[in-house]
């Protein structure tokens, strides 16, 4: 028969002892997380509870199964065995805690099963922190540090993690060689022969010293975690949980423009409640910033530090949002971290945009989405971005000089140039392409885009588009004059009045045509299956994604998938192996990372290239922008290297011939980085159709 548990507490006055100190660990525990959910429910609302299956999925995959953090192997292992160790060494804090009443749970305390799995996840977390502080203290990744604060707090986590598990193998050794080896784990019977010496008595004493250090390291731990970095582990379950799942490629829209007293965030408390809870989950790893493109090419952009900005400037400004005479600011527990330096301090006076956070940051961003696609606990970096940049655009008139003529000539010609808008269809001279308004029948709308209609280059990609739906016998037609920009580039700088201006033309003129699917399946005579097929990867994502939330919801396809749908249904037969020049093709970021299109431009690439595609390292959804996007491609690149030329030379070192592109925003930015590390005759820049349309040229493709 086993014997009951020794009582670590010796009697009912430890007992009481005990619990004043847990009940109080708990009541500041709770205090501070009654704080943060305050804060919280003080933000602007935010509908996150639609797809309720898949964000119960979600926990499964991304927070149980830790799938984010694995796509790092070596921390992501680390990361793995100390989350659950965590989780499994709760299971024996219940056990120790209800031992202080002289209690046992079954198939807990008295299991050799459950002892084992314990010991097993106690082994490979000490194993996790050896790893972990010799990447902190001695390999010191630049991901990890931060401008906001030092390492010190990873440092006293490890510190109390590893004091944890010590504490519990103490508490484990003790306890067995005390009951003669009745308390049996793997781990005590492994250390047992170190302490036999104690005897009963000695070791019964020490079991109870440990166990109360061992609770007193727990409660430390308890009240120091919402008040730490490592806040992310009670956070981030829900943050995944409350993940966007809405369209990617869709920012938030800011309603009713003009009863609005604010355009954007100037001040933390206009985030909404999301927003700021990404603050909370950040693991601080930094993988953010070691995919941006501006952090890579030396800009005043890191990712992480914009998230940690928010939540600096969040608790900095508690007191406030609480009200000074709140429960919280009395307690002294409403604002940041003691111990700051002067600096810091100061830094607490400065305003969230422009201050804490620099303007110089905000306008570096190409929004490419490549920290939001990294990110472990679905952080969203990117709309908080345009947020920030709303309001320096519409309320504050602060933006680059650059883009001035940008916003007047979009507003003016509804294109971003100086250029009469009745000039739209001019590249489409003697092709024979007839206008929607003469043919407003036509299966097809060739949404042409600004770049296709009036810029050089882009003509021949609008030409090649052509050629290949004429060759397939598509019945198809352009806007020409009545199309006008969408908008993108005014909406991802910030100037969300002149691309909700953009965008309620373009919508009024696609549904006076019938292209709009709910007001077909809402009309009464049957309608037929209408598609816009754009070459523009920006304006795809515009149309596809965003006119929704305006009332125009449109089928809209990019160029590569239409054209290798096409050979897939045998209306284009093409030339097996036609093209022998070595290449490479770069992921356009708003077809790749925003829409998931990765497959389809290189099935037609394999088609057309029996030498296949020699990919470059970072490819598909680490992919590496070309600098055009967020709308810098109309402002000057000043700090670090050039995004473009950091792109050109990754497919130089393919030795491809050719970068095969799939976007009119990449092409003009690689042509200027071709030019900029001159390597003109190394390397072409081709659109796929250009391709495409090359092999329907060079020999005559049967056409069904």
């Amino acid at each position: 028969m086993t014997p009951p548990p020794i009582s670590p507490t010796g009697g009912w006055i430890g007992a009481l002892i005990f619990s004043v100190l847990f009940l109080a660990a708990l009541g500041l525990f709770a205090l501070r997380a009654g704080e943060l959910v305050t804060l919280l429910a003080k933000a602007r609302p935010e509908h996150r509870t639609d797809h309720i299956n898949e964000r119960i999925g979600s926990i499964f995959k991304v927070v149980l199964g830790q799938s984010g953090v694995l796509r790092d192997p070596i921390p992501g292992i680390a990361h793995f065995f100390t989350f659950w160790g965590f989780i499994i060494i709760q299971f024996g804090l219940l056990e120790l805690i209800v031992n202080a009443y002289n209690i046992s749970i079954p198939f807990l305390g008295d299991s050799p099963i459950f002892a084992s799995i314990l010991d097993f996840f106690i082994v490979f977390v000490t194993l996790a922190l050896v790893v972990f502080a010799i990447r902190r203290g001695v390999f010191k990744p630049k991901q990890l540090q931060s401008a906001l604060h030092g390492p010190w707090d990873g440092f006293i986590i490890l510190g109390l993690i590893f004091l944890v598990v010590l504490t519990l193998t103490l508490v484990e050794s003790f306890n067995y060689v005390a009951t003669g080896g009745h308390a049996w784990t793997p781990l005590a019977a492994f250390f047992s022969p170190i302490f036999i010496p104690l005897g009963v008595n000695g070791s019964m004493l020490a079991y109870r010293v440990s166990w109360w250090l061992h609770i007193a390291v727990v409660l430390s731990f308890l009240i120091y975690l919402p008040r730490s970095k490592h806040l992310h582990l009670l956070a981030t379950p829900f943050n995944v949980f409350f993940q966007n799942y809405k369209p990617k490629g869709a920012l938030p829209l800011l309603e009713n423009l003009e009863e609005r007293d604010d355009y954007g965030v100037s001040k933390v408390e206009q985030f909404t409640w999301k927003q700021l809870l990404d603050g909370y989950a950040c693991t601080e790893c930094g993988r953010c910033n070691t995919v941006c493109p501006a952090t890579n090419t030396g800009k005043p952009l890191y990712p992480k530090e914009i998230i940690l900005g928010v939540k600096e400037a969040l608790f900095v400004r508690s007191g406030e949002i609480l009200g000074q005479d709140s429960l919280y600011s009395k307690l002294g527990i409403a604002g940041v971290k003691a111990g700051k330096t002067v600096e810091e301090k100061e830094a607490h006076h400065e305003p969230m945009v422009g201050g804490i956070i620099s303007q110089e940051a905000l306008w570096s961003c190409t929004t490419c989405m490549a920290c939001m696609e990294i990110c472990p606990v679905s952080i969203e970096h990117v709309p908080k971005i345009v947020d920030m940049r709303r309001s320096l655009v519409m309320e504050e008139s602060e933006f680059p000089q650059e883009v001035t003529s940008l916003f007047n000539n979009i507003e003016r010609n509804g294109n971003p140039w100086e250029i009469s808008n009745d000039k739209r269809a001019e590249w489409a001279a003697g092709l024979g392409i007839p206008l929607l308004s003469e043919n407003p029948d036509a299966d097809v709308l060739y949404w042409v885009g600004c770049m296709g209609s009036f810029d050089q280059r882009n003509k021949k990609v609008a030409t090649s588009v052509a050629k290949i739906l004429l060759a397939a016998k598509v019945n198809f037609a352009i806007l020409g004059p009545e199309e006008s920009c969408t908008g993108d580039p005014a909406r991802r700088i910030g100037n969300e009045y002149l691309w909700q201006m953009q965008a309620m033309q373009n919508i009024e003129t696609l549904n006076g045509y019938g292209f709009n699917k709910s007001a077909n399946a809402d009309g009464a005579s049957e309608q037929k299956h209408r598609t816009i097929l754009t070459a523009c990867p920006h304006c795809f994502n515009t149309m596809l994604n965003e006119y929704p939330q305006l009332g125009g919801d449109y089928e809209v396809v990019h160029h590569t998938v239409f054209i290798d749908q096409l050979i897939s249904d045998g209306k284009l037969e093409l030339p097996e192996g036609f093209d022998q020049r070595k290449l490479t093709y770069h992921d356009p970021c708003y077809i790749g990372r925003y829409n998931d299109t990765y497959n389809e431009p290189r099935r037609v690439l394999t088609v057309l290239n029996s030498n296949g595609i020699n990919e470059m390292e970072r490819n598909r959804n680490k992919s590496f922008c070309c600098g055009g996007g967020g709308g810098r491609a109309w402002m000057e690149e000043k700090v670090g290297k050039r995004v473009n030329q950091t792109r050109i030379n990754e497919a130089l070192e393919t030795n491809s011939e050719v970068v095969a592109a799939a976007c009119p925003f990449c092409i003009t930015m690689f042509e200027d980085g071709v030019k900029g590390v001159e390597a003109e005759e190394k390397l072409k820049i081709e659109d796929i159709s250009e391709i495409v349309a090359q092999a329907i040229e060079s020999k005559q493709p049967v056409v069904k």
